[in-house]
């Protein structure tokens, strides 16, 4: 990577692929380059190596979904269509196949994950791109030694003269007028009607996985009431989150859910459409339940639910925090 100025830049540990936002780190000779994109947009800060007061790593879980990752899932579903039909096995073989990237998936965000910061005298910037612990150690043992290099290393007690330097911005003397205190508020993991939420999407998972090869009209309307439970308890968390009381991934999460029950029920229309001759009926759920395309879009729709539903479980056994 190379600027107009002939500056040369050396690719640091750590990139971020998104579908909407974007990052990565460069090294350059007196500075590090951070680059954060937003699809046809790109924003460049510099960090001079004789700024940089501190790089705090932080573990916490992150559930990115890169696109490496959907372009996993693509692979699987292209599998699991071209091979449900080959082998009496491959349904079972493909499933336990989704089971073990799902599982993976949620340990190394949960367990494997953490949140980067690094602060200099005028500013306090995360780094989106160093969002896994080994990341972390490969960007920091590359970038140690040139921030030695600059610095200095300290010499004597540096314990105690860090614990008197505070890291970041400086903070403005206190003006002579009355300072109200800053209000405090409690950033909760789970509430009520997310707890409802979580418990909904494993209940519409384990309804759709006992119910592959069968279904009736009162399965139908069990699903239906799920499905308005899942959309009510999701207006609720969006209330929640825009009032400060519940974390933003909890509302990602219930994004994420209805855009899913989006796509599943305008597919599965084209679906009932074709098999009932365009007729404008109700679908007969034993007709659909017969059909092959039918059973994959439940069989994929169950076990992303079932993610999901790990997921906020997830979020909800995160510890709460204070905000400012």
């Amino acid at each position: 990577m190379n600027s107009p100025t002939s500056e040369r830049y050396r690719k640091l540990p750590g990139q971020r692929r998104g579908f909407l936002h974007g990052g990565s780190l460069w090294m350059g000779s007196d500075h590090i380059l951070a680059v954060k994109s937003l699809r046809f947009r790109e924003e460049y800060k510099r960090f001079y190596l004789r700024d940089i007061q501190s790089i705090i790593v932080a573990n916490r879980p992150r559930f990115h979904l890169s696109t490496r990752a959907c372009g996993i899932a693509a692979l699987w579903l292209a599998v699991a269509i071209a091979a449900r039909n080959r082998a009496p096995w491959a349904p079972a073989v493909m499933f336990l196949a989704a089971a073990g990237l799902a599982v993976s998936w949620l340990y190394v965000s949960y367990f494997h994950s953490c949140s980067c910061r690094i602060y200099t005298a005028v500013s306090r910037d995360d780094l989106p791109s160093i969002y896994r612990t080994w990341t972390a150690r490969k960007f920091l043992s590359e970038v140690e030694p040139r921030i030695r290099q600059v610095q200095g290393v300290l010499q004597g007690n540096w314990v105690e003269a860090l614990e008197e330097r505070a890291a970041g911005p400086a903070i403005s003397p206190a003006s002579p007028a009355i300072i109200r205190p800053a209000q405090v508020t409690a950033t909760r993991s789970r509430t009520p009607a997310s707890d409802i939420f979580v418990g909904s999407l494993f209940a519409d998972a384990a309804l759709n996985f006992l119910t592959l090869h069968f279904t009736t009209r009162t399965f139908e309307w069990i699903s239906y009431a799920l499905a308005f439970v899942e959309i009510g308890s999701a207006v609720v968390i969006f209330l929640q989150h825009r009032r400060g009381i519940l974390r933003a991934g909890m509302q990602r999460l219930a994004i994420a859910t209805l855009i899913l029950m989006g796509i599943v029920y305008y597919i599965r229309q084209i679906i009932a459409g074709v098999a009932m001759g365009n007729r404008p009926v109700l679908p007969d759920p034993s007709v659909l339940a017969a059909l092959p395309n039918y059973l994959v879009l439940r069989q994929v729709y169950a076990g992303v639910c079932l993610i999901l539903g790990l997921v906020g479980a997830a979020l909800a056994l995160m510890p709460e925090s204070d905000t400012v």
